[in-house]
């Protein structure tokens, strides 16, 4: 009989001693579990706290049919407000110079017909003209020396160009799906040819000092 009630207290005594050792690890896995959130959350905070703008704030105006913005004292058309099919960009908005057509600053303007740039302009940037699918004409005045990428890809009723000796660099894919280009001339003998997309255009006859179209690749 006491062999039993000793039997019976031991087995209590290790099942108490068994449920605490649980009660113990699942307190354990709880409180790592707590702090691994709470460490998880701290690190969010300070990443979102150490974030920095990277973007750049541009102050963008208007005047008459164009958004622009004025920076180191001259002006960039960026945006066409008007309706008219026949553009004439101004050679001077707001008190300063227009030196470029920015980037993309016409882009889908699918009613123009004809552009006329001052000869303030100097830079025609990245698809300035992309997707004019009506622009007809377009003068590049002998004040530009670059022409970015993609400038005029998709003008496809533009059907003449002439890139004066003023300009240095053509980017690449600037006159790419101009379908309907049958006269390019090139004034400057050293315009390098980085892909402009000419190749596509079967219809296309380019005028150029000699040895150019040998050098380009084209001939």
């Amino acid at each position: 009989m006491k062999k039993l009630i000793l039997l019976s207290a031991l087995i209590a005594a290790m099942s108490i001693t068994a449920c605490s050792e649980v009660g113990s690890t699942e307190s354990s896995t709880v409180d790592t579990a707590a702090e691994i959130t709470e460490s998880t959350e701290a690190a969010e905070e300070t990443t979102v706290d150490e974030e920095k703008p990277t973007d750049a704030v541009h102050d963008i105006q208007s005047e008459d049919e164009f958004e622009y913005e004025v920076t180191d004292g001259y002006s960039v058309i960026t945006g066409y407000l008007g309706d008219s099919p026949q553009v004439e960009v101004p050679s001077e908005i707001g008190g300063a110079a227009v030196l470029k057509i920015g980037a993309y600053a016409f882009e889908a303007e699918y009613d123009i017909t004809s552009v006329t740039l001052p000869d303030t302009v100097t830079v025609i940037g990245e698809g300035a003209f992309m997707d004019c699918s009506s622009l007809q004409s377009i003068n590049i005045p002998e004040s530009v020396v670059g022409i970015d990428r993609g400038a005029f890809v998709a003008c496809t009723s533009l059907t003449e160009i002439t890139i004066p000796a003023s300009v240095i660099y053509v980017t690449e894919e600037a006159f790419t799906a101009c379908e309907s280009l049958t006269s390019l001339t090139i004034e400057n003998p050293n315009l390098a040819y980085e892909n402009w997309g000419l190749e596509d255009l079967p219809n296309l006859t380019i005028y150029a000092p000699d040895g150019w179209l040998e050098s380009a690749g084209l001939a």
